[in-house]
């Protein structure tokens, strides 16, 4: 199953858990006959789904949708996603002043949204009862994957108020804050991927890495408003564009491939814009969400509002923030609530889905006033600045200004380009005007570069083989070796990138620096890679070097001598099989083979060598001496051969191998993966005296008393007058006497009328 596949299976997944009726009431309602033949509940399920995959099906259901309806595919189209939870889609949906219950049943009943499956709502039926037990759990609502690129954006249903008068000290980011970040925090990972556990949170120290880096913690160069754990904002965004993604594990953060740069230069700032759109881990009053309020923050869900809101101002007008405050308030009057209320802690507690009582409408206009249940909310303003200029205004979908006459109050904002593009409400932004001078590259390595002359595809080629090192109004990048080697490694040659720096540097290049990116470049390239190849083991080293002799003259690859034993030969076609023998193949991605043999006196082993591999005399060198090598005697037929290689496990090899961490269940260990069986006595032997303190051993000299038949000796060892004399039993008919205890042993048997002569 592949990432594209996912979204649909999880939708047809929760479409599943609908009781037939409901799935034939969805069907009937996108416009399907109602001839009962073709309404089939058991299958529908997936009809639907494969409906849905027409972005012409879904062009047409959302065309009967009233304006509430599509306000909420709109939310679903510009932020991309795949899922919302219900309390911040029907959040995002009061914001736009719109009802949202009848919104949500127009969608659930045309089946372009479905509800996640839930212990608490159990089989779907009734759409609305559905929603009304969502409003006390964590209801999830999934789209269609085809929903968000074939429905339009619309505008909500209303008008800002616009400033009257003229504004001044106009301001626009670059756009560029966001880009070179994330070419930082790629170039990290890239050079030692982050590790985290399977619950997603990070090691000590490689979060220390992320939140400790000047670089990615370091204040934005044009702020409006100050944002919290900024770091961690660049890592949920290179997550959500896909510049860093876990490996198959799940335990390591790795760095995208280098082509991720070339291929998605021209659309990065807007994908970095959805990405923020969609981000549901970070908010701006707190940064990092780290607790159990990161499924229920309401800010993330205020984001796209906010800005379809400013869209339906024409593209020379301004709205205050005041002003859009005041407005919000009027459609929604709980908008600016910091995060919804977790019922499970407090059920009490009222909710953004619960309507404010009468008592607390007057006091939810007052700014800084808290509601029963909730934590404080920020000022509305606050909440408005640490969205739109905190966040919005460094990512270039908003301009900000002051308008004249209105004080300390007067800040007011508008759209940008890039703005109205990402929400499908404009056309592509105009490119920045280019300028190809902007770097200045030092003799000490370092490189100056000015943000004027930057661009998404420079960012992105420069992040490539150049270090960022402080970013500000002006940048600072660093040439290291281990840049150099990223940018070869990502398949950059070192003319390709002395020509990058060359053709946007005001200057000719220092030939210090010339001659050492080549330098590094050329030691680099004495280290051969092989992405695959075929090592080839041979019983000793006489045998590798004359299969060498013997490979063809014409191969343009010959192969390479490794260690004793080996040759690494890149391309497995060239091997001549005919020319040397072969006793087998190794695969080590399967567990070890049993190849070792131990002799009778338990100490010596031989190894196998049509069944050995790479490790095993390792292994075996840890505890066991090698034995010096025996030749066999050659035979009439065929010439000698080397003896297997032997090991032979002593008192000193043990006690070196303790001393260096081997213990006994490790080398219970080796013997039962690599032997088949256990620990030989032998060996048990020589690890007593190294486990523990062993006593001195005592030695006696003891007497054998053989009878006639077993069953004389079981009355011996039983009659009370000759048990206590009688020591341990040997056999059937023997017995151990103590040699103090031959006398009276004799006297007791006399009494019972038997003889007993001892020596």
């Amino acid at each position: 199953m592949t990432k594209s596949t996912e979204p649909r299976l999880a939708f047809r997944a929760a479409l599943g858990r609908y009781k037939g009726a409901r799935l034939a009431a969805i069907r009937l309602a996108q416009g399907f006959p109602s001839d009962s033949e073709r309404i089939r509940p058991a299958g529908s399920a997936e009809e639907i789904t494969d409906y849905l995959d027409q972005p012409a099906a879904v062009e047409a259901l959302a065309a009967r949708l009233p304006l509430g309806s599509r306000l909420a595919l709109s939310l679903f189209a510009v932020t991309e996603a795949r899922w919302m939870s219900m309390a911040g889609l029907a959040h995002a949906l009061g914001v736009l002043g719109v009802e949202w219950t009848p919104a949500l049943l127009r969608l659930l009943e045309l089946g372009l949204l479905a509800i996640e499956p839930s212990a608490e709502i159990g089989s779907v039926d009734d759409f609305a009862t559905a929603l009304k037990r969502g409003s006390q759990s964590g209801l999830i609502f999934r789209a269609h994957p085809a929903v968000p690129h074939a429905v339009r954006t619309v505008r909500p249903d209303g008008r800002l108020p616009a400033v009257s008068g003229p504004v001044v000290q106009i301001r626009e980011s670059d756009g560029l804050e966001a880009l070179l970040r994330l070419g930082a925090l790629w170039q990290r990972a890239a050079a030692e991927p982050f590790r985290q556990t399977q619950q997603g949170e990070f090691y000590k120290r490689d979060r220390e890495r992320i939140v400790n880096d000047p670089v990615l913690a370091g204040p934005l160069a044009d702020a409006m408003a100050p944002l919290p754990g900024l770091a961690m904002l660049w890592l949920e965004l290179a997550r959500q564009v896909g510049l860093m993604a876990p490996d198959e594990s799940g335990q390591r953060l790795l760095a995208a491939e280098p082509s991720f740069w070339s291929d998605n230069a021209v659309h990065l700032p807007q994908m970095i814009a959805t990405g923020w759109l969609a981000l549901r881990t970070w908010h701006e009053p707190r940064g990092a969400a780290v607790d159990w309020v990161v499924s229920n923050l309401a800010v993330p869900y205020l984001r796209t509002p906010l800005l379809l809101w400013l869209a339906t101002l024409e593209e020379g007008e301004w709205v205050a923030l005041d002003d859009l405050a005041e407005y919000l308030s009027t459609r929604c009057p709980g908008w600016d609530r910091v995060w919804f209320v977790d019922r499970d802690r407090n059920p009490d507690a009222r909710g953004i889905l619960d309507p404010p009582p009468r008592s607390s409408r007057r006091r939810a206009a007052t700014p800084g006033r808290s509601r029963p249940g909730d934590e404080p909310s920020p000022q509305r303003s606050s909440v408005l600045e640490a969205v739109l200029l905190g966040a919005a205004y460094p990512l270039g979908l908003v301009r900000a200004a002051e308008a004249q006459g209105r004080g300390t109050g007067g800040r007011v904002v508008q759209l940008t380009p890039l703005g109205r593009y990402v929400l499908a409400m404009g056309p592509t932004p105009p490119p920045r005007p280019a300028f190809e001078q902007f770097l200045f590259v030092q003799p000490n390595f370092e490189v100056i570069a000015y943000r004027q002359g930057l661009t998404p595809s420079l960012v992105g080629r420069l992040s490539r083989f150049v270090r960022w090192s402080q970013i500000g109004a002006a940048l600072e990048l660093k040439l290291t070796r281990d840049s150099i080697l990223l940018g070869l490694d990502g398949g950059l040659t070192p003319e390709s990138m002395l020509e990058t720096l060359s053709r946007h540097s005001s200057k000719s290049l220092p030939a210090a620096v010339v001659d050492a990116v080549r330098t590094w470049a050329s030691r680099r390239e004495r280290v051969t890679y092989y992405a695959a190849a075929t090592l080839m083991e041979f019983s000793s080293s006489a045998e590798r070097d004359q299969a060498l002799e013997s490979w063809p003259e014409d191969d343009r690859e010959p192969p390479a001598a490794v260690a004793d034993r080996f040759l690494l030969v890149g391309d497995e076609r060239t091997i001549p099989f005919d020319r040397f023998r072969l006793t087998g193949s190794r695969d080590y991605r399967r567990p070890p083979e049993a190849c070792v043999t131990i002799d009778s006196d338990g100490v010596s082993m031989t190894l196998d060598p049509v069944r050995s591999d790479l490790l095993v005399a390792a292994e075996l060198s840890r505890f066991a001496e090698q034995l010096p090598p025996a030749r066999r005697e050659p035979g009439p037929t065929h010439p000698a051969e080397p003896e297997p290689p032997r090991f032979v496990v002593t008192t000193s090899s043990l006690r070196r191998g303790m001393s260096r961490g081997l213990d006994r269940i490790q080398l219970a260990a080796w013997y039962a993966r690599r032997t088949g069986g256990e620990i030989p006595p032998a060996v048990r032997l020589l690890l007593a005296p190294q486990d523990s303190r062993v006593p001195p051993l005592k030695a006696s000299r003891v007497m054998v008393l053989n009878l006639p038949s077993a069953e004389l000796l079981d009355g011996l060892l039983q009659h009370p007058a000759t048990s206590p004399w009688l020591g341990d039993r040997l056999g059937p008919t023997a017995v151990v006497i103590p040699g103090d205890h031959l006398q009276a042993l004799q006297e007791a048997l006399k009494g019972l009328g038997i003889s007993l002569n001892g020596e």
